[in-house]
């Protein structure tokens, strides 16, 4: 089967990060699949992404491309295109059959297009049921709403903490862009309540984590000497990264103010490192609503407290995230796959 997913640029992000783990979540169930993404623009990601391919051997499953400006494309050699939240191609894709939109955008305005969704898109895929509540919502006359649950790759359920200390404080890690949304602003005024406790460090990594702004928030409020500030992780050194903050029992902290899953939360509480997030309905939804992982965005002291009980009861926490994690695992998506396949042939 050969399908096509098309999205606006090549990042860093989590829609890169999903193609991946289908394309090894397809090659473990031997569904024979064959993913061609197609992007309108590289935003310096494509390199790492097409390395990364290269390294797990996944050139079979998934080849990525650039789009021609004009769009020009032979869309009728496909079994299935997704169109992920880019309503540039529609009208180029008329000709194509068994197409179908795919919504991840957190941002309100970057939904709108779905009020005018033309007639040949069968219908739109969401990758959690708290995304498919709100645009049942946000918009009237829908076609059919699908979940298609996203994966967390098999190599995050089985990641160990290092064996050599290379830290000696228990990092609390911000790992998102910097930005409004997923509300860097308030991760700062968390870590900030938390300056008088010595064995706790802060990491930043993701888009704008060292800009000049960046680091004079961090300075302003002196806890610039105790963070570790990194701009962009390549897609194959994100187990590395949460091999290095399991060993230090760290703790990642999500403030965002919206989410369409929340790909980076479910990659670490999968590897049982400890999670605490803003109590939106997605993260609710990742946690099945525990509270000891969430908190009311704004209440400050309220994560700060959180904050240290899982530093206090790490291994607890661990294990009760270990077994939350169970139901990304692979298998999950491949028999929504399945059944979305025998819905739309």
């Amino acid at each position: 089967m050969d399908i096509l997913l098309i999205y606006q640029f090549c990042t860093f992000g989590g829609v890169e990060r999903v193609i991946l783990n289908r394309a090894q979540a397809y090659r473990k169930y031997g569904v024979d699949v064959k993913i061609s993404i197609g992007y309108l623009a590289d935003r310096g990601a494509l390199q790492s992404f097409s390395t990364y391919i290269q390294r797990h051997n996944l050139q079979a499953q998934v080849m990525p491309f650039l789009f021609p400006q004009d769009l020009a494309h032979d869309w009728a050699k496909y079994d299935y295109v997704f169109i992920i939240d880019t309503p540039q191609v529609f009208e180029a894709s008329a000709s194509a059959k068994n197409v179908h939109v795919e919504c991840h955008s957190l941002y309100t305005q970057s939904r709108q297009y779905l009020h005018n969704l033309p007639k040949h898109i069968k219908s739109v895929i969401v990758p959690s049921n708290s995304l498919k509540q709100l645009l049942q919502t946000e918009h009237e006359g829908l076609p059919e709403i699908y979940i298609l649950p996203n994966p967390v790759s098999d190599e995050y359920f089985d990641i160990q903490p290092l064996e050599k200390n290379i830290f000696t404080r228990r990092p609390i890690t911000y790992f998102a862009r910097v930005e409004d949304l997923k509300n860097f602003i308030e991760a700062a005024r968390i870590f900030e309540t938390l300056t008088e406790h010595d064995d706790l460090m802060y990491w930043v990594i993701g888009e704008y984590a060292s800009d000049k702004q960046t680091i004079q928030s961090l300075e302003r409020k002196r806890l610039l000497h105790k963070s570790f500030l990194r701009d962009r992780i390549a897609f194959e050194q994100v187990p590395y990264l949460i091999s290095l903050i399991k060993q230090q029992r760290g703790i990642l902290l999500s403030p965002s103010k919206g989410e369409s899953f929340g790909l980076s939360a479910a990659e670490f509480l999968s590897a049982g490192v400890p999670v605490l997030l803003s109590n939106i309905p997605a993260h609710a939804e990742l946690v099945e609503a525990d509270e000891r992982f969430l908190y009311p965005l704004g209440d400050i002291s309220q994560a700060r407290e959180k904050i240290l009980w899982l530093c206090a009861n790490w291994e607890e926490a661990s294990l009760s995230l270990l077994q939350l994690g169970k139901k990304f695992e692979s298998v999950n998506f491949i028999n929504s796959w399945k059944s979305f396949t025998q819905t739309f042939k």
